[in-house]
């Protein structure tokens, strides 16, 4: 029972929960029939850590948390819970819960205390803090932040068994001694309540404000309807589907032909379930920013009947830095000092001003205020309806939003996953990581005489990268040219000394001055690529293998990721509802299979728009592709594009499976008769040269302007040349990924787990890559276009169950379709 507070005191303890909540949440209580009219009808949930961060802002923890904080934190928790637990009293891990009302709010706050000792002359509150500090610089007053949670706590108990006074013991434990320094103080129950009180009235006075604008942005989005006069075609599906697995907590896989509308189909529908209470927040993941840039525009749009939707676009650290040279030691960073304290105001300025927040407006705030605009942007999402960010923001497990996806319970959010297409390879990228001989010689280097610990771990690397490598020599097999080898086991041995490494070049970070030194950036950019490493370890699994390519100082060792798919799940069963849509999800149960879908969730496969006879589809099968029959075939392919664009003036892309093939086709092809403007795709295109390409397709109907390209390329997605800008494709070859050995020890995992390596590894990437590539023609519903597909292989019955159905049935030059007589007849119908 909750203890009785006198009747002068408006806020006390008013019931007993059991389970813990880590984020902040506004929900309103429905009241019972003949309940208290003046009992407040809202309630704000809120974990004792983030009542504490709310209430008491301290920088202390910009180089209090390191990764040894991180990294051994809960194992030092556990290894004091232990030696206590022998003392007898002594509970661990224990969960508290409560209501604390007042007249015009109540707070559910609830947390786990570390450890509670139940003795006879009293009660002690354990709140347990790791520190790689050392014990002799922290004394009593080192951090009001860790006394204000064990009094929390201590509150909480002492309401809960009517205790009228309570112990707070703090306990710091050095993990590199393994000692601990420990501080004492005891309160009242009154003293507690009044400092509780304290911590609750700002963060009330916030969440009343929230729930104020929730109601706000409910009304508007009530009173919202679908933006268009009509749904397009398979728009209304679209749109119904998101709905339904939003309702259900599934997870759905989209492929939506361009042209249905994808984002305003997924987008609306998820809006709606924010006024229903349904999700809290929506977050609308990218990979470019072509795609990010549509998100805001359908807002926008949205935006002009009404709607109230606070909205967020993250831009990177690195983009977003006012500083040169970013390095986020708040020693050396003003933007940085002081930043709690002062952040609340600038967050507060924006909040007022507009609904939106970009990276333009946000700096302006952020320098204003001296402020470093990355973590103003953090600080806002907590306030925003919508985030837009690229995927790593979500999934990549060193930048994630922990705030909201590494949270022990989870917030009722809602992941909408854009060009899902995308997300198997940068997933591979996130979870994989690599150590480079090279760089740890040349490191070992530039800091032998300066830094001799650091030195002496990366020797200690060194030599085990040159044992494995005498180990593995004799057992190396070759792919696409290059020698490897691979093995499901982990290097356990490179364990110790990457640990090493990473404890003596944190210490130097924490300690070093402010002169920097010429190797001072890449030891700190070392430091976090062997910390990834080691965190990328932790999570090894018969879903890697262990990949060790070159030799001597070029030797690289990779921890390769081949399924990330459990880890993508993982993240998603932190929110309520995952939608993955996209144009080229093909087939959709290869996709679902490997972005972490399960075998209740949903696929949709939506038919395209646009009118079918708008498009010409044709299939040169009499030409072979593949690398060994290039040469002999490299005429024919020639004459095919010839034949395919001589007889219409308009624009034209032609994708090829590599750079050496398309030089190689482009020099037999400016020998051939024909007033053309060739462009071609040159290695490593800076956006200025990117941008300057694509500027010669905004020139159309004045000559037959060819622009030969690299499918799955800079132009092979996300660009939109709508109209006459671009006319005619032609893809050479099916998109195979090329043969090396991630791809060859990616087929031989997933043949033995799905029986079908080769389609997983190259069949189904490759003809994505086909689909992304030909999506580049018809961008809207007068759009007309031809598509040539060369290669034998498009008219055998596996690829050709591939292709969108509506294009079948297609046509083939093995069946007697002629190229030119077949586009003069389709330019003619115009």
């Amino acid at each position: 029972m909750a203890r009785r507070r006198k009747a002068k005191k408006t806020e006390g303890v008013t019931g007993v929960l059991e389970n813990p909540s880590a984020d902040m949440d506004i929900k309103s209580s429905a009241k019972a029939d003949g309940a208290d009219q003046e009992k407040p009808s809202t309630v704000f949930k809120v974990s004792v850590r983030n009542l504490v961060s709310f209430s008491i802002p301290e920088d202390t923890t910009w180089s209090f948390t390191t990764y040894s904080q991180l990294q051994e934190g809960s194992h030092a928790h556990t290894e004091i819970q232990n030696r206590h637990k022998t003392e007898g009293t002594y509970q661990s891990e224990v969960y508290l819960t409560y209501l604390y009302q007042s007249h015009k709010y109540m707070v559910e706050i609830s947390g786990r205390a570390d450890g509670i000792w139940e003795l006879e002359d009293g009660t002690i509150i354990h709140e347990i803090k790791t520190t790689s500090t050392q014990l002799s610089e922290i004394h009593e007053d080192f951090s009001e932040a860790h006394w204000a949670q064990g009094k929390c706590y201590a509150f909480i108990h002492a309401s809960n068994k009517n205790l009228n006074s309570i112990t707070v013991r703090l306990t710091y434990f050095h993990r590199p001694s393994g000692k601990e320094k420990s501080f004492d103080r005891t309160f009242t129950i009154d003293r507690l309540e009044k400092f509780i009180s304290g911590l609750i009235h700002p963060f009330a006075a916030w969440a009343l404000s929230q729930a104020k604008w929730r109601e706000m942005r409910n009304l508007s989005i009530k009173a919202l309807e679908f933006p268009f006069p009509a749904y397009r075609e398979g728009q209304r599906l679209l749109a119904y589907n998101t709905f339904r697995c939003i309702q259900d907590g599934k997870r759905l896989f989209a492929q939506a032909p361009t042209g249905t509308g994808k984002t305003m189909g997924v987008l609306y529908p998820a809006i709606k379930t924010l006024a229903e209470g349904t999700i809290e927040r929506i977050f609308y993941l990218t990979a470019k920013n072509t795609t990010r840039a549509v998100a805001e525009n359908a807002y926008r749009l949205l935006t002009l009947q009404g709607l109230r939707l606070r909205v967020l676009t993250l831009t990177a650290k690195d983009k977003i830095c006012p500083h040169l040279i970013r390095d986020c030691n708040p020693d050396k960073c003003s933007y940085i000092q002081g930043y709690a304290h002062r952040s609340k105001k600038a967050v507060k300025e924006l909040i007022k001003k507009t609904d939106a927040y970009n990276m333009e407006n946000i700096t302006e705030t952020a320098m204003k205020h001296n402020l470093c605009p990355f973590e103003l942007s953090l600080d806002l999402a907590l306030q925003c309806d919508l985030i837009i960010c690229d995927y790593n923001y979500v999934f990549d497990p060193r930048v994630s939003l922990r705030r909201f996806f590494q949270q022990k319970t989870r917030e009722d959010c809602l992941i909408l996953v854009d060009e899902a297409h995308n997300l198997f390879d940068r997933a591979r990228e996130m979870y994989s990581a690599s150590i480079s001989k090279k760089e740890i010689l040349e490191m070992s280097r530039l800091i032998k005489q300066d830094l001799p610990a650091v030195y002496k771990a990366l020797r200690s690397i060194s030599r085990v990268l040159a044992s494995i490598e005498k180990k593995t020599a004799a057992d190396r097999i070759e792919a696409g040219g290059t020698s490897y080898y691979v093995t499901s086991d982990f290097p356990e041995s490179l364990t110790g000394p990457v640990t090493c490494f990473i404890d003596e070049t944190e210490h130097w970070m924490l300690t070093r001055g402010d002169e920097e030194e010429d190797y001072t950036d890449g030891l700190i950019t070392l430091f976090f690529d062997l910390l990834h490493f080691k965190n990328i370890s932790e999570l090894y699994s018969p879903e890697y293998r262990t990949l060790i390519t070159g030799d001597g100082s070029r030797l690289k060792l990779t921890l390769l990721c081949l399924d990330p798919g459990i880890m993508l799940g993982k993240v998603m069963d932190t929110a309520r509802s995952s939608i993955l849509f996209s144009a080229t999800l093909s087939p959709l149960s290869y996709f679902r299979d490997i972005l972490g879908g399960r075998k209740e969730d949903a696929t949709l496969k939506l038919p395209s728009p646009f009118p079918r006879e708008n498009l010409l589809v044709v299939i040169e099968d009499c030409v072979e592709t593949r690398f060994r029959y290039r040469q002999k075939y490299m005429e024919r392919t020639s004459n095919a594009i010839y034949q395919w664009v001589k007889n219409h003036i308009g624009n034209y892309m032609v994708f090829f499976p590599s750079y050496k093939y398309m030089t190689d086709v482009l020099e037999v092809f400016t020998n051939l008769e024909g007033d053309f403007k060739i462009l071609y795709q040159e290695k490593d295109m800076d956006e200025s040269s990117r941008n300057s390409f694509l500027g010669e397709f905004e020139n159309f109907g004045d000559i037959i302007r060819i622009g030969f390209c690299v499918m799955g390329g800079i132009f092979g997605e996300g660009i939109d040349l709508s109209g006459d800008r671009l006319t005619g494709v032609v893809i050479v070859g099916v998109g195979l990924p090329q043969v090396c050995p991630e791809q060859e020890i990616m087929r031989s995992y997933y043949q033995d787990k799905m029986g079908n390596g080769f389609s997983y590894a190259y069949t189904y990437p490759g003809i994505n890559r086909v689909l992304q590539a030909s999506g580049r023609l018809i961008r809207s519903e007068t759009d007309r276009g031809a598509l040539l597909l060369i290669d034998s292989r498009f008219g055998q019955t596996d690829y050709l169950q591939l292709l969108p159905d509506e294009w079948h049935p297609v046509p083939r030059t093995s069946a007697g379709m002629d190229l030119e007589a077949g586009t003069r007849q389709f330019w003619e119908k115009r």
